[in-house]
């Protein structure tokens, strides 16, 4: 096996660094993947979070994530994080959405004002949503993109060794002639093992690649659907909590 690997020539150095980075990320995707939480128990994650939420607040629920592991925790506090900014973005025009508020209801009355305070909720829930699926996709998709560039790039290395070893034939060819076919034997060892194993690494990476991709997608429409419940309960607390400012104020 070592002498096949030296015959291979320098270009063996990155394809085998491609061939262990490969394995080490596939190992590293399969054991998350592993880890995802079923159904049951991503209901109950949300149940839970939902209920430290409403009764002690988002700081305590910020916590509680921060302390805990997996794509839930994970997908729970990007929304958290966002929906912080979004309020700190909110308050910083407080006085502008008021006056669109009150330009709406002289226009419209009550309806007016209805609609304005329903577009900002509406436009809340939009942002929330896209930090839902973007934070799901980088915890899902993280090292795949590196899975995909080996998988395409073996072959190319593989193909650049297969390039430099008949160089080195058609160079000793062109030395000591046709004569003696050990002379050219070196540049084409090298020519077929660098393809042979640039393609060996290629081949089932991509398809490690491709089933982790589909693997990913699956798992990110189910888990949606508990980041927009999260959503919803983030926005809801919210508006509790103003409901509770004005009439304390």
């Amino acid at each position: 096996m070592w002498e096949i690997i030296k015959s291979g020539g320098p270009f063996m150095v990155p394809l085998i660094l491609c061939a262990v980075l490969a394995l080490a990320y596939a190992i590293e995707r399969f054991w998350v993947f592993s880890r995802l939480p079923s159904p049951d128990e991503a209901q109950e994650d949300l149940d839970r979070l939902e209920t430290t939420l409403l009764q002690e607040g988002e700081n305590v629920a910020a916590t509680s994530c921060n302390e805990g592991k997996g794509l839930l925790n994970y997908v729970f506090a990007s929304l958290m994080k966002r929906y912080d900014t979004l309020m700190i973005e909110q308050r910083e025009f407080q006085e502008t959405h008021e006056e669109i508020a009150r330009l709406a209801e002289y226009g419209g009355g009550q309806m007016g004002r209805f609609m304005v305070m329903q577009k900002e909720l509406a436009d809340l829930k939009d942002e929330l949503v896209i930090q839902t699926e973007a934070a799901s996709r980088g915890y899902l998709g993280k090292n795949l993109p590196i899975l995909n560039t080996i998988g395409n790039i073996s072959p190319l290395l593989g193909l650049l060794g297969t390039i430099a070893g008949m160089i080195l034939a058609f160079e000793a060819i062109a030395t000591v002639g046709t004569g003696d076919p050990r002379v050219v034997a070196a540049g084409i060892s090298q020519a077929l093992v660098t393809t042979a194993t640039g393609l060996i690494i290629a081949i089932p990476t991509i398809v490690i690649y491709r089933y982790l991709a589909r693997k990913a997608d699956a798992a990110l429409m189910q888990i949606e659907v508990y980041g927009h419940a999260f959503a919803n309960s983030l926005i809801m607390s919210g508006q509790r909590r103003n409901s509770t400012a004005k009439e304390e104020g």
